[in-house]
């Protein structure tokens, strides 16, 4: 049989199969995937011949698709490839560009010209005679798997093909093809399926193959969703890929997922009135467009589809809309997961091989449409640019300015993100007095709007609390200088001024200070703690056995007109009690200033100017911190996750990390911390839970962020109804009586008013009491706290513990019902009590966000480094003390 029609029969054959609830359980070659009425080049090396199976056969580990994307280079003219950077695993991050032979003679021309076209500058450039730019990404996380594999398929395609259409496509567009955002995840999920997989497919949900172990391959090393670090750059391949992004800035990019097994097929446009209102009404009509070629793709091959439901695109920073809001067009796929190779589904059985195909006909279906639509695309990326300095034109904002904190590490973080993102900061010009806050020249920035990128800096400072739709697909706000705790304030007409906008900010180097080795006799060395980096640096202290203390009291040195004043929170390292060397305290310190931008205070006395002295009883000793994080099944690995970037990354902390089912079994005593993230921890009357309390009562510091303190609440600090949710009856609670039913409401509006009752992801402001340890370091006395849950915890009836509350206005940017709102505000946010020796902290909130909240970082950290110097302030109610 000719090699058309069988690919003809496999077709027909695949159709009928779903059609019937059922998919064949056969290994499929590439007849199945590939369309039957084009020939394909046999000099070009088949996937089979580098990853050794037939795709969608096994799962394809990432070592062999970058290897099959090498061997792809080497065979065909349209493709190369270059490494763009590298995972924490250290695994290759590649980029392989397909196009014509006579486009690559030219590629570097081809893509400063179209860089050239979305210059805000000049006269628009027509769009004849230049190719299309498409980027095509696939499985950012990686246990969503078909999306590589199909990456395979498009590459061969693309390499192989021949005839008049692909010669059309490759002469007219560059296809810039990722084939796996995030290769430590597919290698872990690769990993497992394969491991599972038998000769015989089994297709029992239950089975093993279906339910991997914690904490599965969606996530990176870090247990971090890279799919929503587009904007927040956390990581090494978010980092990596928006640099390569920004090279090329594509027309449209591609963002290939999974969902649920029992559903069947998504592509964008999502709900329409979920659009960000900074994305171009524009952008909606090119994606309508686009999305027709889908659905004749997917009607072609009988799949079921939908699309304008569930899924948005409001907000930016996921790779299907980061685009929006850079000239292109971003479009989400998500496909019904096999989760392995085979799946019972409401639809059948649900196989590997049709998942890939599905999401190989949308890859091509996105070249058909970008091909046919090339002048539409061109031109609306080459109008972008103008069309934002219109839009900034017309608004009632002519800059923002920030800064001034104190701490120049999480303002050196700050504009590092705003560069990468291609948003221009400058140094302030001149002072400025607004809403409380002076902003100086010497320590503050300005970024003005009139700049090409001014919807998404807008996106970035905006503090949005109204919205057209109410339900969000993710947070609803993302205020990036309230992450950071970095004060801000937006300039209209009538406070701005072109002599503020000072020196661009080209290269601004990481936060230094000196430090002088004739300072090596001093009494005692100071390190003041609102830098981000003060804990990194007291770690490293620590660590080296330097016996370092904590002023639980302010103090100053000098005269009275001119005293410096060092707030509470300030380390103190005496020098006559230290058993390490002198030269070896020097090394430190001088590692302190050079790499952590912590200032070191030399003092030639123990005796202050004013306040306490230095061996004063509020100088309290420091223990270096030996913490264990629980993780495993039934913890959010997305938390814990958080937790171990953020010690093992930023502060240097060698964390442990043991599974909640082996607390039984390990010596508790050899940790100073443990730490709970969201997750089910077990009943009162459970081992763990008498083993943990024996451990506080030793000394010990437990640490319970969101999830976990309604169980820390009830089982360890023996107490009810002080934390529970915000909406409905149940634990927290205010009233038992008996309310009225109320009116009656369409069924078809439940979804809604159900997204009303929860908090997607909003922010909120607290108030710090700056003389408790937990809030060292803070130099105002209100916070942006992050909140995406209804979760409330009662202020203690201790009046000394409740360290950190919401304000009684406490709504600062993002959706929130009125109902929610009047029972957050005055709550407690971060609570801390004395349980025998040790202590309990609690957080209601995640102070460690997606690793982007550098402000309440600060607050989790003293928890770290400051819990043992909690003093005990009060009585537990049936809690003991």
């Amino acid at each position: 049989m000719p090699m058309r029609a069988r690919r003809r029969l496999a077709l027909v054959l695949a159709v009928c199969c779903i059609a019937a609830g059922a998919t064949s359980r056969a290994d499929h070659d590439l007849e199945y995937y590939l369309p039957d009425d084009v020939d394909h080049d046999q000099s070009i090396p088949a996937p089979r011949s580098v990853i050794g199976h037939e795709v969608g056969e096994y799962h394809v580990r990432h070592d062999r698709l970058v290897a099959y994307f090498r061997a792809l280079a080497e065979a065909s003219p349209r493709v190369t490839i270059a490494t763009y950077g590298f995972t924490h695993e250290k695994r290759e991050l590649v980029l392989a560009a397909v196009t014509s032979p006579e486009n690559h003679a030219r590629l570097e021309e081809i893509r400063e010209r179209h860089l050239a076209a979305l210059s805000a500058d000049g006269e628009a450039v027509p769009a004849e005679g230049r190719p299309v730019i498409v980027w095509m990404g696939y499985s950012v996380h990686g246990n969503e798997s078909s999306g590589s594999n199909a990456a395979l398929l498009v590459a061969y395609h693309l390499a192989a093909a021949t005839g008049p259409e692909i010669d059309a496509l490759l002469r007219n567009a560059v296809v810039l093809i990722d084939p796996c955002v995030n290769p430590d995840g597919l290698a872990r999920f690769a990993q497992w399926a394969n491991s599972h997989r038998g000769k015989n497919l089994v297709a029992d949900p239950a089975h093993r193959e279906h339910d991997e172990v914690w904490p599965g391959g969606r996530t990176n090393h870090y247990w971090f969703d890279l799919n929503r670090d587009w904007l927040l750059l956390t990581h090494p391949e978010s980092r990596a890929r928006l640099e390569q992004f920004h090279r090329w800035k594509p027309n449209v990019l591609t963002d290939f997922h999974e969902m649920e097994t029992g559903s069947t097929y998504f592509f964008q446009p999502g709900v329409p009135t979920r659009q960000n209102p900074n994305t171009p009404e524009i952008n909606l009509a090119l994606t309508r467009r686009i999305a027709t070629y889908h659905a004749k793709a997917l009607d072609a091959a009988g799949s079921l589809y939908y699309t304008e439901e569930r899924f948005d695109d409001f907000y930016y920073g996921k790779g299907s809309t980061y685009p929006d809001v850079n000239g292109g067009v971003g479009i989400l796929f998500e496909q019904a997961s096999s989760r392995g190779h085979l799946q019972e589904s409401s639809f059948g059985e649900l196989s590997f091989p049709f998942t890939i195909r599905n999401q190989f006909l949308t890859s091509l279906s996105t070249l058909e449409a970008s091909l046919e639509m090339r002048e539409s695309l061109l031109d609306y990326h080459a109008s972008f640019h103008r069309s934002a300095l219109d839009a900034a034109a017309d608004g009632p904002i002519r800059a923002y300015v920030f800064g001034s904190t104190g701490d120049a590490a999480r303002e050196h973080a700050f504009i590092d993100i705003l560069r990468r993102h291609r948003i221009e900061v400058f140094r302030l010009g001149g002072t400025v007095l607004r809403d409380g806050h002076e902003f100086r020249r010497d320590s503050a920035w300005i970024v003005p709007v009139a700049q090409p990128q001014f919807r998404l800096l807008t996106a970035l400072f905006e503090t949005r609390t109204e919205f057209e739709d109410d339900v969000f697909y993710d947070v609803s706000t993302w205020t990036l200088p309230l992450s950071f705790d970095i004060p801000f304030v937006a300039l209209e007409n009538d406070g701005f001024e072109r002599e503020l906008v000072g020196e661009a900010i080209t290269d601004l180097a990481p936060p230094s200070e000196q430090f002088d080795a004739e300072t090596a006799d001093a009494y005692a060395y100071l390190l003041e703690w609102h830098g981000y980096f003060a804990p990194r640096a007291l770690n490293r202290l620590l660590e080296a056995e330097v016996r370092a203390r904590v002023a639980a009291e302010p103090f100053g040195y000098g005269p009275k007109k001119s005293v410096r004043r060092f707030e509470r929170g300030t380390i103190v390292v005496p020098t006559g009690i230290q058993e390490i060397g002198r030269d070896r305290l020097a090394s430190l310190l001088r590692e302190i200033a050079q790499n952590d931008g912590i200032e070191v205070v030399p003092v030639e006395t123990g005796l202050t100017d004013s306040g306490i002295d230095l061996g004063s009883p509020n100088v309290l000793e420091l223990v270096r911190p030996r913490p264990l994080l629980v993780v495993g099944g039934g913890v959010r690995s997305y938390e814990a996750g958080e937790v171990w970037h953020l010690l093992d990354q930023r502060c240097d902390v060698e964390l442990s990390m043991v599974d909640r089912e082996r607390l039984d079994d390990i010596d508790l005593g050899r940790y100073t911390h443990i730490i709970l993230v969201s997750g089910q921890y077990g009943p009162s009357d459970s081992s763990t839970a008498e083993a943990l309390r024996r451990w506080i009562r030793a000394g010990g510091v437990l640490i319970s962020i969101r999830g976990s303190t309604g169980w820390v609440e009830r089982v360890i600090l023996g107490r009810e109804e002080r934390v529970g949710a915000s909406e409905g009856a149940g634990p927290g609670s205010e009233s038992k009586k008996e309310e009225p039913a109320p009116a009656p409401l369409p069924y078809a509006e439940y979804e809604q008013h159900r997204a009303r009752g929860l908090i997607s992801g909003a922010i909120f402001e607290a108030h710090v009491d700056r003389t408790h340890p937990i809030g060292f370091g803070f130099h105002r006395p209100t916070v942006p706290v992050f909140r995406n849950s209804t979760i409330i915890m009662k202020p203690e009836r201790d009046p000394f513990a409740t360290v950190v509350r919401y304000t009684d206005t406490p709504l600062l940017s993002g959706f929130v019902s009125p109902s929610n709102l009047e029972r957050i505000r005055n709550t407690a946010v971060v609570t801390a009590v004395r349980l025998g020796r040790g202590s309990v902290i609690r957080f209601v909130d995640n102070p460690n966000f997606r690793g982007v909240w550098y402000g309440t970082n600060k607050l989790f950290l003293n928890a770290i480094f400051f819990g043992h110097a909690i003093k005990s302030t009060g009585q537990l109610t049936g809690a003991g003390g």
